[in-house]
């Protein structure tokens, strides 16, 4: 009996704890009142402490104009909400740990968000987009429930000239292996064309069950670039609807992943400046995966992937084909790329890509045998993407981080960086491509010492005179040692 009336008054207690939750639910923000789990957010709010919040939303978008500035704490859900009834035009009925049902230009950033259905939810519709709302610098991840539903680290759907910029989001989960199922890292319905101008950019989309991020529903105009996406489940960057046309899909890292790095579903899309590597075959989402080829770059629409265009793309090691069309109707074309293996694709006047891949690590390790030094820093956007260029074998390279090594690059006169110095001084300033270095490799020792070379320098840094070329102080040191030996003899 004692053991029975324990069991009901932890029950009452609990009954009593979700209705003094739902009731306390209040208008909150600066000047209202400060915000709570479960509150409807209608004025600026700056975190003061972590939010561990019971079932139902953390926090509610309440009003236009508005920012959510998590200052570095974290909201955290059940991890135990049922989230099988959310679709993809409607994330509101699963557990949003941030959720915006219309509301223009509101900021969120700053924080940390877990446990969830969905980490955050912007919620437009066809009448009502969501427009101008950013979400940066957030963590979110280990979201969704892996039995049950369409849940991501970000649902947004029917959203316009939003953006979501270097957030680190990771490790999210949902069912089902559809291309609108759950389980990405962002998901994006676009809904309708007029919908434009998102900007997808920055972001660390790694280790989600399904994609980094994965559109559908006739994205446009939309700018996907500069995204590190990479252990993703069924893909690093899918565009998977047949009308994702007129996107720019730059400079991102999409590599390793599980299924293509790059799927394009639309037309007129520009896919520029990326790095595709080490995709591997097969999606890693259930015990009876469909299984995925592994492409790097895959424009596989026979209903919609028409007259794309790519250009200066390195596409490498993938399991499958690296540049991969759906046939010789696809109109694909584009010049400067690197890869090994293509179907239906040639770069402009040549058979497959312009250039062949070559292996990193052997190119790393012979750089370090002739004596080549990379000279970087931490956060020169050049530096970042010389060291993706040689991706795990960038341990080979003999590099000297400026940051940490300030005397060291002073001593030797680095003015620009990324910079190579050469085994006789001279510095090649500015991002170089794997086939400059390997032709510099090859080549160097019809290069003179007062020549300088720099294979593309996008940033301003400019070359610096060449140090004196190792060597030359031989001769007078020779007819030093001439002199004293003569010397020696006479006494």
């Amino acid at each position: 009996m004692i053991e029975r009336s324990q069991r009901w008054m932890l029950i009452l207690v609990l009954l009593l704890f979700v209705i003094t939750g739902s009731a306390s639910a209040k208008d909150c923000g600066d000047g209202i009142a400060s915000c709570d789990c479960g509150d409807t957010v209608v004025a600026d709010w700056k975190f003061t402490k972590d939010l561990i919040c019971p079932q139902g939303h953390g926090l509610i978008i309440g009003a236009d104009g508005i920012t959510i500035d998590g200052a570095g704490y974290k909201i955290t859900g059940t991890g135990s909400a049922a989230c099988g009834w959310i679709s993809e035009t409607d994330p509101s009925v699963g557990d949003c740990g941030i959720y915006n049902a219309g509301y223009d230009n509101v900021v969120i950033k700053n924080m940390e968000i877990e446990k969830f259905c969905n980490g955050i939810a912007l919620h437009g519709t066809g009448s009502n987009p969501v427009e101008k709302n950013t979400i940066e610098t957030c963590k979110i991840h280990n979201n969704g429930n892996a039995t049950d539903g369409k849940s991501h680290g970000i649902h947004a759907c029917f959203v316009e000239g939003c953006t979501i910029k270097k957030n680190d989001v990771h490790h999210n989960t949902g069912a089902g292996d559809a291309c609108g199922d759950g389980g990405n890292g962002i998901f994006l319905y676009a809904g309708r064309k007029e919908y434009g101008g998102n900007v997808i950019t920055k972001n660390e989309l790694h280790d989600n069950r399904k994609g980094g991020f994965l559109t559908k529903m006739m994205l446009h105009n939309a700018e996907i670039t500069e995204n590190h996406a990479y252990r993703n489940g069924q893909g690093g960057i899918i565009l998977r609807c047949k009308k994702s046309d007129e996107n720019l899909i730059e400079n991102n890292n999409a590599s390793g992943n599980y299924g293509d790095g790059i799927f394009i579903g639309g037309k007129n899309n520009t896919i520029r400046n990326n790095i595709v590597k080490n995709n591997l075959a097969g999606f890693r989402i259930s015990s009876h995966d469909v299984v995925g080829d592994g492409d790097g770059i895959d424009i596989g629409r026979s209903d919609g992937s028409f007259d794309n265009k790519l250009f200066d793309n390195i596409i490498c090691g993938n399991e499958g084909t690296d540049i991969d069309t759906f046939g010789p109707n696809s109109k694909t074309t584009g010049e400067k790329n690197t890869c090994d293996t293509t179907n239906y694709y040639d770069d402009f006047e040549v058979t497959g890509c312009s250039n062949k891949c070559i292996d990193q690590q052997k190119l790393a390790e012979q750089l370090t045998a002739k004596g080549w030094v990379l000279y970087g820093t931490n956060k020169c956007g050049w530096c970042i993407k010389q060291k993706e260029v040689f991706g795990d074998a960038f341990e080979y390279l003999n590099y000297i981080n400026c940051n940490e090594d300030g005397e060291v690059c002073t001593g030797v006169g680095i003015k620009g960086i990324p910079c190579w110095v050469s085994p006789n001084g001279t510095h090649h300033t500015g991002y170089q491509t794997i086939k400059r270095l390997s032709e510099l490799v090859k080549e160097y020792q019809t290069v003179q010492p007062s020549e300088e070379t720099s294979e593309e320098t996008p940033e301003s840094n400019q070359t610096t005179p060449s140090e004196s070329t190792p060597g030359f102080g031989l001769i007078p040191a020779l007819i030093a040692i001439f002199f004293f030996v003569i010397q020696m003899r006479k006494n």
